[in-house]
């Protein structure tokens, strides 16, 4: 087979093409919109330990724990009632290991938000944790999964630099938009100066999540595997710093969860 070379440019070439026209990249500016970036905790590792694992063990061990609590999520998302109804513009979407999602309505944010806590503790159960930041600034749109703008830089940086547990760190300004909703303590907490999504809101309030209940049937989160679960991992860690706190931040959030029941 001939292989193909480029040609070399030059400047014959550059005058008999330099009236070709482009197809324009035109991205539209949205100045206020509220961006997820979720990431799975310790997915490099966890396909590095897999990397040389059986076929037909991986499928069914690595590589199916993930499809399905993915598969899980968008389920959420297609059932979602602010989704179905076009109440807003959102998107939500996927890019190797990490979910993201955004909207420029701050009922909308809170919605997701409950969704988000209901999907994650189920998540835990399947021993698969997730980390991330919200963040509200400008985007810039060309399709609903091309954009770019600060909104998904700082969310970006919140999940990569500041998120260093399993949980979603929210920016001051996202904050302040949200505070103002009554229910927004029920799923925020604030420590060391960082607003972040409590991990077990879900579990404490039982949120009436805005989906339509005939396209999806809620599944149903076993504390008791979730719990399992984090103190499996904290074994597992025991002797790298790196990841043994996280879950032992995870257990504390969990015995303040029980705690407060208790309370009520």
């Amino acid at each position: 087979m001939k292989k193909y070379k480029n040609p070399i440019p030059s400047l014959d070439f550059l005058e008999k093409n330099q009236n070709v026209e482009f197809e324009e990249n035109e991205y539209n500016a949205r100045e206020s919109v509220y961006f997820a970036f979720i990431d799975v905790l310790g997915f490099k590792k966890a396909f590095d330990d897999n990397r040389h694992t059986k076929k037909d063990q991986k499928d069914n061990q690595f590589v199916e724990k993930f499809k399905k609590v993915f598969r899980y999520y968008f389920s959420l998302m297609n059932s979602a009632n602010f989704v179905k109804h076009g109440r807003s513009v959102c998107y939500a979407g996927q890019t190797s290991d990490s979910l993201y999602f955004y909207t420029e309505r701050e009922d909308i944010l809170v919605e997701f938000i409950k969704i988000y806590t209901h999907f994650s503790a189920y998540a835990m159960t399947q021993d698969v944790f997730f980390r991330g930041g919200i963040a509200k600034g400008s985007l810039f749109c060309k399709e609903d999964y091309q954009f770019y703008g600060d909104s998904v830089i700082n969310a970006y940086m919140l999940e990569s630099q500041i998120s260093k547990n399993p949980i979603i760190v929210i920016d001051e300004n996202t904050y302040k938009a949200i505070a103002v909703i009554s229910e927004w303590d029920k799923f925020v907490n604030n420590k060391h100066g960082r607003y972040y999504l409590k991990p077990f809101a879900y579990l404490e309030n039982k949120f009436n999540l805005d989906l339509d209940d005939s396209s999806i049937k809620l599944r149903d989160i076993d504390q008791k595997l979730l719990q399992s679960m984090i103190e499996q991992n904290k074994v597992k860690f025991e002797y790298d710093a790196r990841n043994y706190e996280k879950y032992v931040f995870l257990l504390q959030e969990y015995q303040e969860y029980l705690k407060n029941l208790r309370v009520k």
